[in-house]
Parts: C-alpha cells; sequence; structure tokens
C-alpha cells in the first residue's frame, strides 16, 4: 500500500468515525425518547483496481428495527383495543343489571314482586300487602326505565367516541403524507430519512390501533394503507379522507350512522364494514348490536311482564254440525297485537300449529312467521281495523284456505272452526289470547304495566309503528288507576263486587309471574330462532342477568389475554430498537480510539512525507 492510499484510508477513517460518533451521541441523548431507534452508519468501502482504498460512503444514517417484530406488534393492537372497548362497555352492562348474587339485580326486584304477590294471596284484603305489590312493582318498572336510559347513554358515548376517532384516523393519515412528502424531498437530495421514518411509526402504530390496517411500502418508500378488505387509505402519497356525521337520535334497534371515507378518487365505502378488528370496530357494534341487543332484552321483559298480568285466554264453545267436530270463538275482544291460537291434526296425522295476530295497519300485511317468538306455528296477520269480527273470520278463511279444515262465519260473527272426518283431519283446541280493555269485569288478568311513552296506553304487543314492544322498557309504568286505588289487585268484578277476601286475582297473578311458560324473543339473545327460550318470566330474568355476566366475564378474559400478547410484543419491539446506552458508550470510546489511530497514522504518513522530501 502506497503512502497516498494509506493517507486515503485513514481520511476516510476519520470522517466516518466522526460521523458514527455524533449518531452515537444522538442514540445516547435520546435514549429516553418516546419512540426514538437506535441509529447507525452504513459504510461502504471502495477499492481501487489494485486493491487500494479509494473511498467510503459513510454518510447513510440507517435505523436498528426489527420489522418482523415490528408487524406482529401493529398488527396485534387492532384486536387488543378492539377487545378492551368491548371488554369496558359489558362490564358496565354487567354492573347495570346487576349480579344473581348481589341482591341489586333485575332478578331480586322480580323475586321481590312475586314474594309481595304471595304475601297478598294468603291475605288479600290488607291494604299494607296491596301496597306492598304497588311498590316492588314500582321499583321494578323505575329499574327497567333507568337500566335503558344508561344503556342509551352508552349507545351515545360509543357514537360520540366515533367522532373523535374517525377524526383522529383523519388527521393521522394526512400526518403520515406530509412525512412521506418530507421522506420523498431528503431522499432526492441524498439526506437522512430515519428520524421521519421514527415518527411516521409512531403514526402508524396509532393507527394500528384504531383500525385493522394493511401496510405496506411502495416503490419509492412512502406507505401504502388499506382497510382490511382491501379499500384504501393512502395510496401514492395520498390519504383519503375520513368523515363521519354524529347520529342526532339513536332510536331503539336502530344502527347509527357510520363512518365514510371518500379516497383521492371520489369513490365512496364504508369505513366500518370494512374492518374487522380495532377500536372503531368495537365502538360501532357496541352502539348498533351489543348494547342493542341489551335493550332488546329489557324491552322483551317489559312486554312479556305486562302481558303476563293483563292478558287472558278466551276459550271457544265446542260444537258439533252433523258428522264434523269443532269450535266457536268470539272474536269481539281482539285488540292489535293480540292473537288467536288454532291447534290441528293434518290428514297425515301431523299436529299443526296457526297463530293469527291482530293488526290494525293492512300495510303490515303479511305477517312473517318470526312474528311470534314460537318455532312451531304458522303466522298469519288479520286486519281488525274496520272492528267488524265477521271481516276478521273472512280473512281467516282465505289463510286457512289450502288445509281440510271447514272455516265458516256461524252467523253471529264468531269464527267455527271444524274438522273433516274425511281426511282425518281434527281440530283439537281454538282459543284467543286478548288484552283486557278495563280493569274489573273482564277476567282476573290485570294491567299492572302500562305504556307511558305516548301518555298513558294499555300495552297490548301491536305490531303498528315498528311494534309496541320497541324501546318499551324505557315507558313502562305502573297503571295510575292501581296506583290510585291498590284494591284492584284483588276487584276483578264489581257487579256483583267479589268479596275483598277473594285471593282469586292475586293467585292468577302470581301463577302468570312464577309458573306461565312463555317462548321468548330470539332477538334478545337468548335462546335461536330454531330453539326459542321457554320458560317462566323469573326464570328469563335470571337468564338476561346471566348472560350479561357471561358476555362481561368472556370479554375481560378475552381482554386480558390479548392485552398479555400485545404487552410482550411490545417489549420484544422496544428492544429491538430501542438505545442500549451501555452499549452505545462503549462503542464510543471504540470511535473514540479509532479516531485517535488514524490521526496517529495520519501524523505517521505526514512524517514521511518530510523525510522523503528532504532526501530529494
Amino acid at each position: 500500500m502506497g503512502l497516498t492510499s494509506a493517507l486515503n484510508t485513514a481520511l476516510f477513517g476519520l470522517t466516518y468515525n466522526q460521523k458514527q460518533l455524533d449518531v452515537t451521541a444522538a442514540n445516547v441523548a435520546n435514549a429516553d425518547t418516546q419512540g426514538y431507534s437506535t441509529k447507525q452508519i452504513a459504510a461502504n468501502v471502495f477499492f481501487d483496481g489494485e486493491g487500494n482504498v479509494s473511498g467510503i460512503l459513510s454518510s447513510k444514517v440507517t435505523r436498528v428495527v426489527d420489522l418482523t417484530i415490528q408487524k406482529s406488534y401493529f398488527g396485534s393492537l387492532a384486536e387488543t383495543n378492539y377487545a378492551s372497548q368491548i371488554s369496558e362497555f359489558t362490564a358496565r352492562l354487567d354492573e347495570l343489571f346487576g349480579t344473581l348474587e348481589d341482591g341489586l339485580g333485575l332478578n331480586t326486584l322480580m323475586s321481590e314482586l312475586s314474594n309481595s304477590l304471595t304475601t297478598l294471596v294468603n291475605d288479600p284484603s290488607s291494604y299494607a300487602a296491596q301496597q306492598e305489590v304497588v311498590s316492588a312493582a314500582e321499583s321494578l318498572a323505575f329499574q327497567m326505565n333507568r337500566a335503558y336510559e344508561s344503556i342509551n347513554e352508552m349507545r351515545e358515548t360509543a357514537d360520540n367516541a366515533l367522532q373523535e376517532q374517525a377524526e383522529d384516523v383523519n388527521s393521522l393519515l394526512r400526518s403520515i403524507e406530509d412525512l412521506d412528502a418530507r421522506i420523498l424531498e431528503a431522499r432526492n437530495d441524498n439526506g437522512s430519512i430515519s428520524d421521519l421514518m421514527d415518527q411516521r411509526d409512531r403514526y402508524v402504530e396509532q393507527l394500528s390501533g384504531l383500525l385493522d390496517v394493511v401496510v405496506s411500502e411502495e416503490a419509492g418508500g412512502t406507505l401504502l394503507i388499506r382497510t382490511h378488505n382491501g379499500n384504501q387509505l393512502l395510496a401514492n402519497n395520498q390519504a383519503s379522507i375520513v368523515s363521519f356525521q354524529p347520529t342526532a337520535t339513536l332510536r331503539p334497534g336502530q344502527e347509527g350512522n357510520t363512518i365514510v371515507v371518500t379516497t383521492p378518487g371520489g369513490t365512496d365505502f364504508d369505513l366500518i364494514s370494512s374492518s374487522d378488528s380495532g377500536s372503531i370496530k368495537a365502538l360501532a357494534e357496541l352502539r348498533d348490536e351489543i348494547l342493542v341487543e341489551a335493550q332488546t332484552q329489557l324491552d322483551t321483559l317489559a312486554a312479556e311482564l305486562s302481558l303476563a298480568f293483563s292478558n287472558v285466554d278466551v276459550a271457544s264453545t265446542a260444537t258439533t254440525v252433523g258428522v264434523e267436530e269443532g269450535f266457536v270463538l268470539d272474536l269481539s275482544a281482539l285488540q292489535a297485537g293480540n292473537t288467536v291460537t288454532l291447534d290441528y291434526t293434518d290428514s297425515t296425522g301431523t299436529a299443526r300449529t296457526v297463530t293469527f295476530v291482530a293488526v290494525e295497519d293492512a300495510a303490515l300485511l303479511p305477517l312473517d312467521d318470526t312474528a311470534t317468538a314460537r318455532s312451531d306455528d304458522t303466522v298469519y296477520g288479520i286486519d281488525i281495523s274496520s272492528g267488524n269480527t265477521a271481516d276478521y273470520v273472512m280473512a281467516m278463511i282465505a289463510a286457512l284456505a289450502a288445509t281440510d279444515l271447514a272455516v265458516s262465519d256461524d252467523g253471529s260473527g264468531n269464527l267455527q272452526i271444524l274438522g273433516d272426518t274425511g281426511t282425518n283431519t281434527t281440530v283439537e283446541s281454538l282459543k284467543a289470547n286478548v288484552t283486557p280493555s278495563a280493569d274489573t269485569g273482564q277476567g282476573l288478568g290485570l294491567s299492572i304495566f302500562v305504556d307511558t311513552r305516548n301518555g298513558e296506553e294499555t300495552f297490548t304487543d301491536s305490531l303498528e309503528g315498528g311494534g309496541q314492544r320497541l324501546g318499551y322498557a324505557s315507558g313502562i309504568a305502573v297503571n295510575s288507576s292501581l296506583r290510585a286505588d291498590s284494591s284492584l289487585l284483588v276487584t276483578y268484578q264489581t257487579s256483583p263486587a267479589n268479596s275483598l277476601n277473594d285471593s282469586s286475582r292475586p293467585e292468577y297473578l302470581l301463577g302468570q309471574l312464577t309458573g306461565k311458560v312463555v317462548a321468548f324473543d330470539p332477538d334478545a339473545g337468548i335462546g335461536s330462532s330454531r330453539t326459542p327460550y321457554q320458560g317462566s318470566l323469573l326464570s328469563y330474568v335470571n337468564q338476561i342477568v346471566a348472560h350479561q355476566g357471561d358476555q362481561a366475564s368472556d370479554a375481560r378474559s378475552y381482554a386480558q389475554a390479548q392485552e398479555t400478547l400485545t404487552t410482550n410484543l411490545a417489549v420484544r419491539y422496544e428492544e429491538s430498537y430501542s438505545v442500549n446506552v451501555d452499549e452505545e458508550l462503549a462503542f464510543m470510546v471504540e470511535l473514540q480510539n479509532a479516531y485517535a489511530a488514524n490521526a496517529r497514522v495520519m501524523q505517521a504518513i505526514d512524517e514521511l512525507f518530510d523525510v522523503l522530501l528532504n532526501t530529494v
């Protein structure tokens, strides 16, 4: 090696060592800076044709980051934030509904109502016992009102959070777009981009918690960011625009507004449906599904509780016409939402059930079989808006035309259904379930609860206006007549008046609460359309409380598991890029020694040149 080559090597070594010293000093200085990654100089040595060092390129600063761990960590954030958000809200729901053991839940209030009715059965004339029933009913209604309103407030909280997070997504995409532009500019100027990439990683990290984004690097070093199903959020250094209009009113059973993304090309897509995880997806599911399901459970409980107390069965009268046997049923008491149930055995020996549901709005017809919670019945809607029972019968004749049953008007506007001995078709039973229009004189049923959303109305479970039970838990209240006169719990007829010691009505009410088997709406999340939950009201409220408890427990366990996974990945990720001060200080000593050695080489070469020049 010649002196000139040695001089070049020492000179380039000094330059490299100085830049590496600067980078190492910056590493030590930023060791505690959040998101700062360890930097190093990438040195490329060039040799001439004789193998001598002709140059060293040492200006490129690179980051020390494990991209595999980074991808795993960023990818886990969406599911962790999703699970955490679900866990937070379901825990609040569980607290709202109470537990089976805490003595504060809906199940406890239902038990108190049952106990008060038991006391009344034993002493019907006791004013104190009557007041105890009214008080227990009021407490239960108030708790359902409060719980429903609290859940609606939770829906509003989720909707507001969606607005905030939509704005965050917009801001993050704009920030990444700006950084990518600066990275392109720095690359064109051969400048350092390491610090800019650190900043960009922080933005991508935040975005990854909001949405399960798919991130890749384009040819020029800019990022391509897409949603879970491939829709564009950022491409060619152009960010899409994210917009969300807060939902003005979150109505019962209805979804709120969605988040709309407009790409630079003008194409719109739904961000929520394009995602599968992340806090935004969780908030949307909470607002539109989980919390709505909880409200549906309250509505179902309120509706079935009201119907159990108020509704009574209207029995049919057996009749025989010639050789055919069947039943005659009075339809005059039907109100919208009331039902007529027919059980018969067809010509094949198969048991059949038909349920007629009364409606006052013909636009609702025909009804689907899901209009009732039962899975084994065929449902027909009948228009009762005319108030003429003969019209009801005509509608039923048309509905059953394809059967072998003989359906007719008995001549007095009553429904008559006969079997057919020729085809072995037999009528097993026929009855109506109706809501009394008065507190006395119409059977043992009593409208303990009423609907107060539009004044005070009797709850009949009508289907008009989206269904009376939709949102009913928010307006259920004790009948004002009962609050004014608690003896109505005992008095079921006035002409002649039954005795105040007559326990018939209290016994009926207690039996409806504790013993009546009801098929509950599977849309409430308990049971299914094929196998709806069937049981008493007391057992159903226990199912609701247990459902909320299990849901919260499962969400909490999953959130904890995801948090553990993400924490472990976060630690590994931080270890992959964070500055090890001890190592950097030791490296700095090596660099200082190397700097001194190169300086000594240059000094020696300088001395040799002096000797050579002096000998010439």
